[in-house]
């Protein structure tokens, strides 16, 4: 097969794809040249020369008509007239009727082609990723070259129509693809069937939605924010590598049970439910809003921004009402009652005055509670032992980032490093100061050097056994990880505010 500049045309639009946007619309080729392009001026359509290039719109070249070449991505071309050189189709499709003509190549790239009887090709027929229609005893000027999974071509042609029909008109829904009802009414079961099964945590958000809305987008935003770096955070280290997944799925099962809790909500917001605990009340609230959504997701550009919107209440609502929740199973622990005040001794007046100066006399300065036996205080959840696990990450990594070269082997050290140091010295590290947790013997003694030691080298055990160590915490009466019972310890909770 002969090697021309077509070749290099198809890699360069393929790349242009992603990129080109525009509305689609039936338009003709035009018959004189356009004036030099000016900033300002529509860029969809260019003939220069008698050469068409085409983005994003569909394309007629009419019977009687001639041109010097075709360029069409993301769009459709039917072809009835005549083409001295080449025909290029990207992520489209093109119809070359029986009284079409091709001088050069034809090329058709993640698309359909559909040769009828008659129509003629000079050059090479191409078609990469694509389906080709070809009547009986047809044969190019050229060489015929298939590559990749023709199969798909239909699929290919749907894809694009959805592409340039509704994506590029900012709307998710395009009301003439069959396969997208049939997908909304499988999106449609799902949500019945969440918001049937998990009817208390849908109405949880559903109910943090009405009290809060803004703030609850907000919350949704920042949930989206950082939800990469922390998987980039939890990915750099050993230890987080395997969270990473459970990370995700908790970020998926969130946003479905949100969205269905958004959807519910704008249904309520349509026709009130007059018992919030009615399951038939709540399922027509649900198919309200889902009705709702799908008929702005097929209006241009508010479609699209639309869903956003919801996507991101939904995810916010699903945020807020998981901290609530934590906060109501895990209430903080009430600080210890002092003991009552003890009587002082009786002292000569006349000594306490003349050993101190007159009018300097101060009352004795409060000082932290001393002696506290830390071991009997309530014992810390699984989640707020991640959630002070993860802001020791980001503090080490960050530490890492800035002052040494990364290096998986290099965090871990210094991670480990950073804890032991810290439990032997505070009890607890920065997450657990956030977090409100201390560290300490089973026997209510303080915490030494060597305890911590081996509760820092038991915890690479603990990780090591696919992280079955830490998750021994959510079964274990004492909430005890592996690396507690090797070295005696618990991870209590303690007041806000507890002293170091």
């Amino acid at each position: 097969m002969k090697t021309n500049w077509q070749i290099l045309a198809v890699l360069g639009v393929t790349l242009g794809l992603a990129t080109g946007v525009g509305a689609v619309q039936e338009a003709t080729a035009p018959s004189a040249p356009d004036p030099p392009i000016e900033i300002g001026v529509d860029l969809h359509i260019v003939d220069i020369d008698g050469e068409v290039v085409q983005i994003g719109r569909s394309y007629t070249l009419p019977l009687g008509k001639r041109v010097e070449s075709v360029v069409v991505i993301a769009g459709t071309a039917r072809i009835e007239g005549e083409i001295k050189q080449d025909l290029v189709v990207v992520a489209g499709g093109a119809t070359l009727t029986g009284t079409a003509t091709v001088g050069g190549d034809f090329v058709v790239v993640s698309g359909t082609g559909d040769l009828q009887p008659g129509a003629v090709v000079g050059g090479d027929l191409v078609a990469v990723g694509s389906g080709l229609k070809v009547p009986p005893g047809f044969s190019p000027g050229g060489d015929h070259v298939s590559v990749g999974a023709f199969a798909l071509g239909d699929q290919f042609a749907d894809a694009a129509h959805w592409l340039t029909r509704g994506l590029l008109w900012g709307r998710p829904i395009v009301p003439d693809l069959p396969w997208m009802w049939a997908l909304a009414a499988v999106l449609v079961l799902l949500c019945l069937l969440i918001n049937l099964v998990f009817d208390g945590p849908v109405r949880a958000c559903a109910d943090t939605l009405g009290r809060k809305p803004l703030t609850t987008g907000l919350t949704g935003f920042l949930t989206l924010l950082l939800i990469a770096p922390v998987s980039f955070i939890l990915t750099v280290s050993v230890i987080g590598l395997a969270l990473v997944p459970l990370l995700w799925l908790a970020f998926l099962i969130a946003g479905l049970i949100g969205n269905v809790a958004a959807a519910r909500w704008i249904g309520s917001r349509v026709l009130p439910e007059a018992s919030p605990h009615n399951r038939l009340q709540a399922a027509r609230s649900l198919g309200i809003g889902l009705a709702a959504i799908i008929l702005v997701g097929m209006v241009p550009v508010a479609g699209l921004t639309a869903w956003a919107l919801v996507s991101l209440l939904g995810l916010g609502a699903a945020a807020t009402a998981l901290v609530a929740g934590l906060r109501r199973e895990n209430p903080p622990a009430p600080a210890p009652t002092p003991p009552p005040p003890t009587a002082e001794p009786e002292t000569d007046t006349s000594t306490a005055d003349a050993a101190e100066p007159s009018g300097r006399g101060t009352a004795p300065a409060a000082s932290p509670p001393q002696g506290e036996n830390l071991s009997s205080f309530p014992r810390a959840t699984f989640l707020r032992r991640l959630g002070a696990l993860l802001l020791d990450l980001f503090l080490v990594t960050a530490i890492t980032l800035a002052f040494f070269e990364i290096h998986p082997g290099r965090s871990f050290v210094l991670l480990l490093v950073y804890r032991v140091a810290l439990w032997s010295w505070k009890t607890t590290t920065v997450g657990g100061i956030i977090c409100g947790l201390r560290v300490v013997r089973t026997d209510g003694k303080p915490l030494a050097f060597t305890d911590a030691l081996v509760r820092g080298l038991a915890s690479i055990l603990s990780a090591a056994a696919a992280g079955l160590g830490w998750l021994w915490i959510l079964w274990d009466s004492e909430r005890q990880a592996w690396h507690d019972k090797i070295a005696g310890t618990v991870v209590v909770r303690v007041p806000a505010g507890w002293p170091l």
